[in-house]
C-alpha cells in the first residue's frame, strides 16, 4: 500500500461492488455477469479509462476515504471533481 493510503471502504480493496437489483446492469460498464459485481466507484473506477485499485487516500484524521465529489464545470464538456474530504480529484472531458 503506498505512503497516505488506505483499503477502500466501499469494496474493501476488492475493487469490485455488489450490482444490487439493477433493471440495467447487464448493460452498465464494467459489470461482471458471473460474479453479479460492478467496478467500484471510489477507489478508480470513476475515472475516464480508470480501474479500481482497492485503495484510496486517507482524510485528515487517518481513516481510508469514502470520497464525495463536487463537480466545477471548467469548459463545455470539461469537468472537474475533487472530494471535499481529502482533496483526490480527477476530470471527465465528454467530447462534443
Amino acid at each position: 500500500m503506498r505512503e497516505g493510503y488506505g483499503v477502500c471502504p466501499v469494496c474493501n480493496g476488492s475493487g469490485r461492488v455488489s450490482s444490487g437489483e439493477s433493471k440495467y446492469k447487464h448493460v452498465t460498464a464494467g459489470y461482471d455477469k458471473s460474479t453479479d459485481t460492478l467496478e467500484c466507484r471510489n477507489c478508480g473506477g470513476q475515472r475516464m479509462f480508470g480501474r479500481p485499485t482497492g485503495e484510496v487516500r486517507l482524510r485528515p484524521c487517518g481513516t481510508p476515504c469514502k470520497h464525495e465529489y463536487e463537480g466545477v464545470v471548467r469548459g463545455r464538456c470539461y469537468t472537474v471533481y475533487t472530494c471535499k474530504h481529502c482533496g483526490d480529484s480527477y476530470d471527465i472531458d465528454s467530447g462534443d
